[in-house]
């Protein structure tokens, strides 16, 4: 069993990860004042099942073989660098979106609809081809689980569902919070401003991805 010092010592670093501003909280931000709280949950929950699936690749040493691999750190890299810069080119594209004066107050649903499972993909996606989040489980596991047997699954999972239920509250408090504010929000003036800057800075996230270098 991996001690409560421990333990603590591991919820204090993932919370400290999950509230740092990046590309989960803009996707919400974009996303939930128009597309509606359930898609905002579902964006949550496939952020929660990204980081099961980045604790589980590590435990089966797959992290550990892209963080030591530069060509597959690479590759992911580029791979999430681009799906970044298409959710940014989105945002621009909704936020230039013009609409005649008398629909000024349904603006935001310029942005075109997407399905529950889109939603959920789109979270996944955002998670789990950021190449970040696997070296951290590199780096960090081997403080905080034993060398191998029971023990070593039991806590890596036990730590992988610690941190996806935090980031499960966090930002469903934050889906919450949007969707209490969804009204003004919707505003043209407002709803444009935020997809022009959530498109600023999936742009900027996805680029600083492109040039990060492999810690190998």
């Amino acid at each position: 069993m991996i001690p409560l010092h421990d333990y603590l010592a591991f919820l204090s670093i993932v919370t400290l990860i999950v509230v740092s501003p990046g590309a989960n909280l803009i996707l919400l931000l974009q996303a939930t004042p128009a597309q509606g709280r359930v898609t905002g949950v579902l964006m949550t929950l496939g952020f929660c099942a990204a980081i099961i699936s980045h604790a589980t690749l590590a435990l089966i040493g797959v992290g550990a073989l892209v963080a030591a691999s530069v060509t597959l750190f690479t590759i992911i890299k580029c791979v999430g660098a681009a799906y970044l810069i298409w959710l940014g080119v989105k945002a621009f594209r909704a936020a230039l979106t013009k609409t005649p004066i008398a629909s000024q107050a349904k603006d935001c649903q310029t942005l075109p609809r997407i399905s529950q499972k889109q939603a959920f993909v789109r979270g996944y996606l955002t998670n789990i081809l950021n190449p970040k989040p696997a070296i951290f489980y590199v780096a960090a596991f081997p403080q905080f689980l034993s060398a191998g047997g029971t023990d070593y699954w039991l806590g890596g999972l036990g730590l992988g569902a610690s941190h996806a239920l935090i980031a499960l509250f966090f930002y469903g408090m934050v889906v919450v919070t949007l969707h209490r504010v969804a009204e003004w929000l919707r505003k043209p003036w407002v709803w444009k401003s935020i997809q022009g800057i959530s498109g600023l800075v999936f742009l900027l996230i996805g680029g600083r991805l492109l040039i990060s270098r492999s810690p190998a």
